[in-house]
């Protein structure tokens, strides 16, 4: 990834958690955040990795940010200064998911 790219990316996943936190009203006892964006070279298309606590909520986390995902796309197209905003996909971050399998077996 260039030096421009990660930068953008790491705006993006800025705005993206301001966002939520001001508009986005996630299911009753969840917390979601963005952990991590990668946008491709040409700046069109960027990936958000979704971290949602606690785990038993993926699901319902992940479809509601799904569903939220128009507003955050309009509003970050305010938010950027750059000529075209990036079209986001939304992704469970499963890295969490690994962490937790491999403290789990470090225990036993």
């Amino acid at each position: 990834m260039s030096k421009r790219s990660s930068q953008v990316a790491d705006l993006i996943r800025s705005e993206l958690n301001k966002i939520i936190i001001k508009d986005f009203e996630p299911p009753m006892g969840t917390l979601i955040s963005i952990s991590e964006v990668t946008i491709s070279n040409d700046l069109k298309n960027a990936t958000a990795y979704v971290s949602i606590i606690p785990q038993n909520k993926l699901g319902s986390g992940l479809s509601a940010i799904k569903k939220f995902s128009g507003h955050a796309q309009k509003k970050l197209g305010k938010q950027l200064a750059i000529h075209t905003t990036p079209r986001i996909k939304w992704l469970l971050d499963e890295r969490d998911l690994r962490y937790s399998e491999v403290d789990e077996a470090l225990k036993e």
